[in-house]
């Protein structure tokens, strides 16, 4: 054969072969191994598309967005028998959240029988007779939640979470094989989509040619808020049974609705970190079962297997705890779940340098959040039937009356605010918690109350709500719902030893979080479960409930201890009409008012007033009472000086850089969904620019850094500028830190002082308030008033103190404040004849997570101090040193300066917006302070 022969023979044989051979492979081989740093010696279904083939982008290049993932897991439900699609509701936003459930194809087409068998093996009470859960455990797979993202600028889970997607679905290697024979596993690959796309903006704002490596450049932190938490800032892994927000409502149902064995929450901390996982160190929360504490060492085990093959570098425990049930790591594990964190030390998107000079590099990130969740999933498929068994027991365990060691039945009493009632009843409902009602009168003995010590006897009325822990959901009814946790000695020890060493905590979050303290409602536990009468409570809590409002001659009057009174008022105030606050408790027309009942009369308002008052009833469920008269049958007459006319807020409050997101976040939406009322939202770095006579309330939350971070806002011209404000007749509130900024001596405002600054006049402080304590005790004796010889002399000494004994009392409290209360619960007694107390009574719980403590005394006004040091303590940790130092101090205070006044709040009243009880002490100060405690000018 000649030479162009041979060319051209081969010209033409190699191309067939080739194409024969890309043939015979598409044929005959159904998988390829397909290489990639992701899952080493992978081996994938070719007809389900990658990542980057199906969206261009290779997983860790680049963070994905919300858009993006979803067209992926869209394509996968399209492509795939193995996989289903679920949406489960919308943030804030308007985006939809959804997860992907991946298992093997039978699994799929029997999903909800399934679900139906785990919700049997979730109740033991409706287990079918004659049938054996080890029968349904053998045949049924166990559930695995992965979730990523509930911090929006965390974001390398969700891209681990595609990565996922494509393993489970594609992954054709014996281990994702048998993961998806065992597990139903749903991944949710963003928590929080709206968090996360801000963050992205920032970056793409923010990003150059060039990359910086240097985790403080501002393409890698991006701006105040930068997307953490949702729409409203809240950080959602606080949100895990409050369920203030949509996106953990929705979260919670779904999870509830398929009883999973496994839940992991993948996260991100600093970028010098390195990654931390499940199990936790003391303190753990005391309801959360140690079988499932036994579960997380045997994950961390595996897990630790998994990433030692990379030579990775990671740890457990360290920082990491279990007290707080608001985590989605700690939640879990009071549901009967294993639950996992995940904290991985995250880039931004790009790459940092370390410390040690190595290069950190987003891909790598994700990997971590990858193979850790691999990990995790290969071992709950190595022990379904053992977890299904587990979690079966600890269900059965938490119905049984001998196995619920800790069974309690708590009792929530019919009340003056039913509106807050109901909305307790709806935040348990929503976590599965079953809710009882009485139908007739029953008396409980061994009733214990959150404000008392002693053990009582109570006749609870009909329409009391039961809640029994002898349920399945036990562990997360005693937990949240209990009013006192105890801490370990032996951790208490630890602490102890930490503060007084290194001057810091190992405490990570809040001490207390007890709803019926947070909702300060009439709420009694017993140990034991008397036969009562009840009536299984429906999910209708969402209905309103129309109230007719008849015509009136002279007015119309709504009571002001409900709740939805509130969002009453703001309606009224918002449309102009003129409402007054009744300053005593009243009677007319046979009904008895509390004061602070608010009062419409018809002659000082528009025509349309009666069809105006039915619109805003309809929509907020208040019941109004129409009067013909003015004539009151006991108190002050309704056309007298004691119904004092409000005014309308004008409100705004700062934001910025300095602001605490935490703080920032609840205040704005008690303003904008609580109140729905209309305010102004003003940036701090342009403070010196804005016209303060626009507004006749303005509203400091706290900052981060103390009082010396808002001396950095407000320059001296600034704070002539805010004090000018508040003389022409504003009402200026400070939260927290804002309030220690305000108190400090530094800034020359007030004459409320801080405590550690006080110490030159402590004894004046102690004797006026003792004075004024005893002076309120009225005793009369009318012979020695109208009859009597002897003059009252004050004999009260002040001892002055010399510089060497102010100097020790200054070192002494600067150690006690290492003692200071990390979220615990105080006690608030309330002046009931102030406006501040109006709807509330006379003590309240409050949540304190602060160093600093007041002093204050006349002309200033506490209407809301703390209670002597042996009842101060309602729950949460709080050591002797904090104690006698907070004991009899101020929590609020009155300050008038020209016309108008400033009011201080020690602590942060609508903690995490979840704290009803005393967030009724800031609507208070919001709507009505403007009328009731300022000189408004004179209508001419």
């Amino acid at each position: 054969m000649s030479y162009h022969q041979k060319r051209f023979s081969l010209f033409f044989f190699i191309p067939i072969m080739f194409l024969s051979l890309i043939f015979i492979l598409l044929l005959t081989a159904h998988s390829q191994n397909i290489p990639g740093d992701f899952f080493p010696g992978g081996v994938y279904d070719l007809q389900i598309p990658s990542p980057a083939n199906f969206l261009g982008i290779t997983v860790g290049d680049r963070p994905l967005s919300y858009e993006e993932i979803l067209r992926y897991f869209q394509e996968l439900d399209r492509i795939s028998e193995k996989t289903k699609l679920i949406e489960f509701g919308k943030t804030y936003e308007g985006r939809s959240l959804h997860y992907l459930i991946v298992s093997a194809e039978a699994n799929i087409q029997k999903l909800e029988e399934i679900r139906s068998t785990l919700s049997l093996l979730a109740d033991p009470r409706y287990f079918p007779s004659g049938s054996k859960p080890d029968d349904m455990i053998a045949s049924t797979p166990a559930v695995a939640w992965m979730m990523y993202g509930i911090h929006g600028d965390e974001l390398s889970g969700p891209d681990a979470a595609v990565q996922l997607a494509y393993q489970l679905v594609a992954g054709e290697d014996s281990v994702t094989q048998r993961i998806r024979r065992e597990l139903v596993v749903c991944i949710h690959p963003m928590e929080n989509p709206d968090g996360r796309q801000h963050f992205l903006a920032q970056l793409e704002q923010w990003k150059g040619r060039i990359n910086s490596y240097d985790y403080q450049s501002i393409q890698h932190t991006g701006v105040w808020p930068s997307g953490r938490g949702n729409h409203y800032h809240f950080d959602l892994n606080r949100d895990w049974f409050s369920l203030v927000n949509p996106e953990s409502q929705a979260r919670v149902k779904e999870i509830l609705s398929w009883h999973p064995q496994l839940i992991v929450d993948a996260h991100e901390m600093g970028p010098m970190d390195t990654h931390l996982f499940s199990p936790a160190r003391e303190p753990i929360n005391p309801h959360i079962p140690k079988e499932l504490i036994e579960w997380s060492n045997t994950f961390a085990r595996d897990q630790a297997k998994a990433l030692d093959k990379f030579g990775w570098s990671y740890y457990t425990k360290e920082w990491l705890e279990d007290w707080y049930p608001g985590y989605g790591s700690s939640w879990p594990m009071l549901i009967s779940s294993v639950g996992i964190l995940y904290e991985q030390a995250g880039v931004e998107g790009t790459s940092i340098k370390r410390r040690d000079g190595s290069i950190l590099s987003y891909p790598e990130a994700v990997q971590h959040q990858f193979i850790s969740s691999m990990a995790n999933l290969n071992t709950a498929a190595k022990n379904r039937q053992t977890m299904l068994k587990e979690f079966y027991l600890l269900r059965q365990k938490s119905i049984s009356v001998k196995g619920n060691l800790s069974r309690k039945t708590f009792y929530i009493l019919p009340g003056d605010n039913h509106s807050r009632i109901q909305r307790l009843i709806h935040t348990l409902q929503l976590q599965g918690i079953e809710v009882e009602r009485t139908l007739t009168n029953a008396t409980v003995s061994n009733l214990h109350s959150y404000w008392h010590r002693s053990v009582i006897s109570k006749t609870v009325p009909q329409g009391t709500f039961v809640v029994r822990s002898n349920q399945p959901l036990g562990a997360l009814i005693n937990s949240i719902l209990e009013f006192d946790p105890r801490m370990k000695s032996e951790f208490l020890h630890e602490e102890r030893l930490q503060l007084l060493k290194e001057k810091e905590t190992k405490i990570y979050d809040v001490t207390a979080w007890s709803l019926p303290l947070a909702y300060a409602l009439e709420i009694y536990w017993s140990p034991t479960d008397p036969p009562l009468k009840t009536e299984k409570v429906a999910f209708v809590f969402d209905k309103r409930i129309h109230h007719p409002v008849t015509p009136a001659t002279f007015g119309y009057i709504f009571d002001y201890s409900d709740d939805s009174a509130i969002q009453t008022l703001v309606k009224l105030l918002e449309n102009d009409y003129r409402v007054r606050s009744s300053r005593k408790n009243f009677k007319i027309q046979s009904r008895e008012f509390k004061k602070g009942s608010l009062l419409i009369r018809v002659n000082e308002n528009s025509q349309g007033l009666h069809s105006a008052l039915q619109k805003i009833v309809d929509s907020t469920g208040t019941t109004i009472y129409s009067v013909q008269t003015a004539l009151a049958e006991s108190g002050p007459d309704l056309g007298g000086n004691e119904f004092i006319l409000l005014e309308k807020p004008r409100l705004a409050i700062l934001n910025g850089p300095e602001v605490s997101t935490t703080n920032f976040s609840a205040l704005r939406y008690l303003l904008d969904q609580e109140m729905q009322i209309r305010h102004s939202i003003l940036l701090s770095s342009y403070i010196t620019n804005f016209d303060l006579r626009k507004y006749n309330v303005f509203i400091l939350p706290s900052c981060w850094g103390g009082a010396e971070t808002y001396r950095r806002v407000f320059q001296k011209p600034d704070l002539e500028k805010l004090k000018n404000w508040v003389e022409a007749g504003g009402t200026l509130i400070a939260l927290e830190n804002a309030a220690a900024f305000l108190a400090d001596s530094a800034s020359h405002f007030l004459q409320t002082k801080l405590f550690h600054q006080s110490f030159k006049d402590s004894d004046l402080y102690r004797k006026f308030l003792k004075n004024v304590n005893q002076r309120q005790q009225v005793k009369i004796d009318s012979l020695e008033i109208w009859e009597g010889q002897r003059t009252t002399r004050d004999t009260t000494t002040i001892k002055a103190l010399s510089r060497e004994q102010i100097a020790w009392l200054q070192k002494q409290d600067e150690l006690n404040r290492l003692f200071s209360p990390i979220g615990a619960i105080l006690r608030i007694v309330l002046d009931e004849d102030h406006w501040v107390s109006y709807g509330i009574g006379k003590e309240i719980p409050v949540l304190i997570n602060s160093s600093q403590a007041y002093l204050a005394m006349d002309p200033v006004v506490v209407p809301a101090g703390f209670s002597d040091a042996s009842n101060l303590r309602l729950s949460g940790l709080l050591w002797p040193e904090a104690r006698n130092r907070w004991a009899n101090t101020a929590y609020l205070t009155v300050e008038r300066i020209g016309k108008g006044q400033v009011i201080l709040i020690a602590g942060d009243p609508f903690f995490r917006a979840y704290f009803h009880g005393s967030g009724r002490l800031l609507i208070n100060c919001i709507l009505l302070a403007p009328g009731m405690g300022t000189s408004p000018p004179v209508p001419w």
